[in-house]
């Protein structure tokens, strides 16, 4: 388009570089002068959903935010394991809980089977157990740290999980409040080598 007798390009209109498609690279028909290089410009292609911590999951999936988690201690952020009281009365589950009142006297609560759901597996960082259940603990004799565990059922005695090496396994839910050593997977996710 011309504007005062000079392109947008910044060029006369008259000039043999009509609309200034040489300066910018392109031909009169539009395509790159120079197509190497052209692909590399692309933008990517959407990246597989990514494993997400504990932590993570409950900001996207929940709405929490920071101010949910606890940060005292050496791997923040931490969250309150608790449990939910159905207005049956004749129901309780385990939940994960706030860190601080955050509804007047109450705490907000997620029901871990049901966010946990949303995940086909889990894998645990040395650093939950070391932390909830001492120095020495993040072994492998203890539990398979690093390796991605199918999720079966949650309850008050734990996290039963399968592993195709390992079998059976029960991850205590006390590990669960360390919410930065704890990794999510979706269908789908690209696999990781272990924590990071």
């Amino acid at each position: 388009m011309i504007h005062g007798g000079v392109t947008e390009s910044g060029s006369h209109p008259s000039s043999s570089n009509p609309g200034g498609l040489v300066e910018a690279g392109l031909t009169e028909t539009g395509l790159p002068a120079d197509p190497s290089g052209v692909l590399d410009e692309r933008p990517p292609a959407a990246p597989t959903a990514e494993p997400v911590t504990l932590a993570e999951s409950l900001m996207s999936e929940a709405g929490w935010g920071p101010e949910n988690f606890g940060t005292e201690g050496p791997n923040p952020p931490y969250l309150r394991i608790g449990g939910k009281l159905w207005v049956t009365l004749t129901e309780f589950e385990p939940c994960f809980a706030s860190f601080r009142r955050d509804r007047g006297p109450f705490r907000s609560k997620v029901a871990i089977a049901s966010h946990l759901a949303k995940y086909d597996a889990i894998m645990v960082d040395p650093l939950a157990f070391e932390e909830c259940f001492g120095p020495g603990e993040g072994n492998q004799t203890v539990f398979p740290f690093g390796a991605w565990l199918e999720i079966r059922r949650v309850g008050f005695g734990g996290l039963e999980l399968w592993g195709k090496r390992q079998g059976a396994v029960t991850l205590p839910l006390d590990a669960l409040a360390v919410a930065s050593a704890i990794w999510l997977r979706r269908k789908g996710s690209t696999p990781r080598s272990g924590p990071t």
